[in-house]
């Protein structure tokens, strides 16, 4: 306007201005929706989306136009490959409106670097666009999703800056709802009604969320994931990025960097940029040194200001404080804190988060803890394990120590616990066991800085544990230390001494430390008052009882049991669990004496209780009851019964340990033994298929060390009897040593010695076995294992060319046998036979053949392998003194009992195949004798070795 004598003036709702003598028009209009997107783009969108590669990460690729991405690709991401393809196979083409998924997790764990490298990875499938929206602060949420339709995302209309900004994000809501692919990410929506209001109710739009939040209203149809920390591979492989090792010991102290900063993204990257800027003056040993020394997330490196490159706080601190300062009430802040003083990373059992509370086991204390869990979960400071246990990062916990601990909670909490752990010691099975070791550890460690009464009650109840566990070891370790500060307290002969002692003692049992147990337990007894203390009392009786029982000397030990046992009968009852502990003692003291009778009795007596007490009892120590009862069942001759319980002890151990298991893997091939020996061919095929699971365990020696002499004796059985004697001979191998089975390992090396016809070396093993069980009491046992070395001895003697030696082994192992089973028995059988073989041998034909057929009626009944050997050993002799037809019949009906019990593929089943293959080209059958030939050299090479020269002899016959 350029007259200033001009005037105007205007009124309503809307205002013109024209110059003078000028016409102002005013055209009205609605907010109106950007058009909607072709059929023709919607088509090429689905078919684009169609080709989201779920199953390969593709290259990152420029983003579609209209795209609204604030960050840049991280270059140094690494890792992440599962957690993408998840998102790939969730946010592809499905057909449901509007799919959402949900990376939820600790901050600092990575949500939002995976989704942005989701988005530079993935995001050109998405032809609508990548809009990536903050909603970090609700009240800023309008503006971040406005944003999105203006000239720097989907330009929605030219004049979209000009609008109010609620007609902004009605157009853009509105343009979310086509059925256009777009992916929307929602990077850090902490609440569920925030989430509501900006998800598109439908429309092609799939929405990435991250989220501290783990649980959602499942009317919210959400997938949600939830993400851990770094692999310790990738872990290392992001420090390196920042620090490249030059050396492996460097690569090796990275590693522990990683691992001291837990794995943890934000941490790592925050302490790869502190030593790659101060790689002048800071080694990677030095820094690590520094992070040991104090608390790591108090370093300086944790502290850094910088770039961050999905533009969030940069300190450790700060960003756990964002959900620490977010903590609602009393019992959320207190549950937090005693999960902080328990061992990070680790899954913590509710019933033990709930005694360290003092919280109790009602139902309102559960429901309370739920609550507390709950509001955990939702700050994101508390992960859930696969089986739902709350578990904390070991920096959240450090953090959590510095802000909210106190004395007074560490105390409650490491009482509680070990109140909690005392209860469990005998009652918890295997598995509880293990996932309150971690917690129990870790305050023990911090409470010997101080050696007070507290410290030497946890590291009493430590060396319990793993003594239960079989760490004899460790065991010892943490009980000397827990005596040494009782003894510090209260003087060395205080009666406040005598429950470590006991303990210490006991843990001495049982191995080649035995005799060291004595002084312990005896001051113990000495100690106890029998008035207060009688229960007390009676399990260092019932350890002195156990140490005398385990050196043979069962006549010193059977007045300690029967004082042990009658306490506990008068204190704790007849159906009390350490009643039944010494009942199975004295069972054994019955068993050396040979009254059958009193030892069945006694340990039906301890199988009553224990199954009686259900949970209350570890299942482990149930089964073992079962297999002392199957073993007294069976010397009784009473192989039905016995059967049933070691198949109970089975059962429980599988219920307990698992399937795979070496305790469980040993119970089935006892069970599935004692059944071939009954005459159930059934069983051969359960153990053949109980050696094959075994077979998966043998490279796995931190499990295998886990078992006793005896079960990998049992387990190299299984081994042992479908003819893998490389497998046995290795698990035998790992047996030698353990004192529970050094005479029996042995006497197993030799049968694998003289089955591979090594006949001095399994001789060699005999001898030694034969010079450890004369070191032992004459007990049942081990009579009945003396006889049984004599016997494999005579055999190997015999084979060897000195059957005059041989045969006396026989005869002495024949009397054993008869004297302990009599002359029906299997083994005594067994034996007879054997003697045939020296008779043999000696050119004693007649003599040879009459034990041969006297031992086959014997083992008639059974068909278990013995008798098949019987036939093939009779069938041998008979062509011997040229009974060709009579030769051929043993030998077949040899093959039929050893293909049915031991399989086709056994080398005792190829050498049967060999033996009648020679009768067979004698009596001109030679097409038959090929064909067995044939079969059986593969089995040689295989079991015996291409070189072996049986196996060259069985070629020589086939050319």
């Amino acid at each position: 306007m350029d007259r200033p004598d001009t005037t105007q003036s205007a009124s309503g709702s809307y205002i013109a201005q024209a110059a003078e003598g000028g016409t102002a028009i005013v055209a009205t209009y609605e907010v109106a929706p950007a058009p909607p997107p072709t059929a023709s783009a919607v088509a090429e969108g689905r078919r684009a989306l169609a080709r989201l590669p779920t199953h390969a990460v593709p290259d990152p690729a420029a983003l579609p136009p209209q795209s609204r991405m604030p960050l840049a690709r991280n270059r140094l991401f690494t890792g992440r490959t599962p957690e993408l393809q998840w998102l790939a196979r969730h946010l592809g083409p499905r057909d449901e409106q509007v799919p959402t998924v949900v990376l939820a997790g600790l901050g600092g764990v990575g949500k939002s670097q995976i989704a942005s490298e989701y988005v530079h990875r993935y995001g050109a499938f998405y032809t609508g666009g990548v809009f990536w929206i903050s909603l970090a602060d609700p009240a800023t949420a309008p503006h971040e999703v406005a944003a999105c339709g203006g000239a720097e995302g989907m330009d929605l209309r030219p004049d979209f800056a000009a609008l109010e900004p609620a007609q902004q994000t009605a157009l853009v809501r509105g343009a979310w709802q086509s059925p256009l692919p777009r992916l929307l990410v929602f990077d850090n929506c902490e609440d569920e009604e925030t989430l509501v209001r900006w998800q598109p109710p439908s429309g092609g739009c799939r929405v990435l969320v991250t989220s501290r939040r783990s649980a959602w209203n499942p009317t919210l149809g959400l997938d949600v994931r939830e993400i851990d920390v770094l692999p310790p591979d990738d872990g290392l492989a992001l420090l390196s990025q920042y620090r490249p090792p030059t050396s492996p010991a460097e690569r090796r102290v990275l590693a522990a960097i990683a691992n001291e900063l837990g794995q943890l993204p934000l941490a790592l990257h925050l302490a790869g940029s502190y030593v790659s800027r101060f790689k002048a003056t800071v080694t990677p040993d030095s820094y690590l040194g520094q992070l040991r020394r104090s608390p790591a997330v108090d370093h300086r490196s944790l502290s850094a200001s910088g770039i961050s490159p999905t533009r969030h706080i940069q300190t450790i601190a700060a960003t756990f404080a964002l959900s620490v300062d977010r903590l609602g009430d009393e019992p959320t802040r207190r549950c937090l804190l005693h999960t902080a003083y328990l061992a990070p990373g680790q899954g913590i059992s509710r019933p033990l988060l709930l005694s360290s509370l003092g919280l109790g086991d009602g139902e309102d204390a559960a429901i309370a803890l739920e609550e507390a869990l709950q509001g955990l979960a939702d700050l994101g400071l508390v992960q859930m394990t696969a089986d739902g246990m709350p578990r904390l990062h070991r920096l959240v916990a450090a953090f959590v120590q510095d802000r909210l601990g106190d004395p007074e909670s560490l105390h409650q909490v490491e009482w509680q616990v070990w109140a909690h752990c005392d209860r469990h010691v005998f009652d918890g099975t295997p598995a509880t066991r293990a996932a309150l070791e971690p917690h129990l550890r870790v305050l023990t460690e911090r409470a010997l800085l101080r050696r007070d009464l507290a410290a030497a009650a946890l590291a009493n109840v430590l060396g319990l544990y793993l003594r239960r566990r079989g760490d004899r070891d460790g065991s010892v370790s943490w009980l000397q230390q827990a005596l040494s500060i009782k003894e510090e307290i209260f003087g060395v002969d205080a009666p406040e001494t005598a429950k470590d002692l006991n303990d210490l003692g006991f843990t001495y049992l049982g191995g080649p430390t035995r005799l060291l147990a004595e002084p312990y337990l005896e001051r113990a007894r000495r100690l106890w008052d029998p008035r207060r203390e009688a229960t007390n009392l009676a399990a260092t009786l019932d350890n002195l009882g156990q140490l005398q029982l385990g050196s043979g000397r069962w006549d010193l030990a059977e007045p300690y049991l029967r004082e042990a046992l009658d306490i506990r009968l008068r204190e704790l009852g007849p159906d009390a669990y350490p009643t039944s502990v010494t009942l199975s003692n004295l069972a054994q003291i019955a068993v050396e004496r040979g009254d059958l009778a009193t030892a069945t009795d006694l340990a039906r007596r301890a199988v009553d209780i224990r199954e009686s007490l259900s949970g209350r009892c570890d299942p482990t120590s149930t089964a073992v009851s079962h297999m002392l009862l199957g073993d007294l069942l069976h010397q009784a001759g009473d192989r039905a019964g016995a059967l049933r319980h070691d198949e109970r002890a089975l059962e429980l151990y599988q219920d307990a340990l698992g399937t795979r298991h070496p305790r469980t893997l040993s119970a089935a091939v006892r069970a599935n033994s004692r059944a071939l020996e009954g005459g159930d061919l059934a069983g051969a095929a359960r153990l053949i298929e109980i050696s094959g699971v075994s077979g998966e365990l043998v490279s796995d020696e931190d499990l295998l060390a886990a078992a006793s002499g005896t079960e990998l004796n049992n387990m190299g059985f299984a081994f042992w009897l479908i003819g893998d004697y490389t497998a046995a001979r290795r698990l035998y191998r790992m047996a030698l040593g353990r004192d529970d089975a050094e005479a029996t390992t042995l006497n197993n090396l030799g049968m694998i010695s003289e089955r591979l016809g090594e006949y001095e070396a399994a001789a060699e093993h005999y001898r030694k076995a034969l010079a450890l069980l004369g070191d032992k009491a004459a007990s049942r046992s081990n009579l009945g294992l003396r006889a049984r070395v004599l016997n494999n001895l005579g055999v190997s003697l015999t084979l060897g060319g000195e059957s005059s030696a041989g045969g006396q082994c026989l005869q002495e192992a024949l009397e054993i046998r008869r004297g302990l089973q009599g002359e029906l028995d299997r083994d005594y059988a067994v034996t007879v036979r054997n003697l045939g073989l020296v008779a043999q041998q000696e050119d004693r034909l007649d003599e040879a053949q009459n034990l041969f057929e006297h031992a086959r009626d014997l083992l008639s009944k059974s068909q278990d392998p013995e008798y098949g050997r019987t036939l093939h050993m009779l069938g041998e002799l008979r062509q011997t003194r040229g009974d060709g037809a009579g030769a051929a019949a043993d030998l077949r009906a040899a093959l039929g009992n050893r293909a049915a019990a031991l399989g086709a593929g056994h080398p005792d089943t190829a050498l049967t195949m060999r033996a009648l293959a020679a009768v067979l080209l004698r009596s001109g059958h030679a097409d038959e004798a090929c064909d067995l030939l044939q079969k059986a050299l593969p089995v040689f090479e295989r079991r015996f070795g291409p070189e072996h020269p049986w196996t060259m002899d069985l070629r020589a016959m086939l050319g």
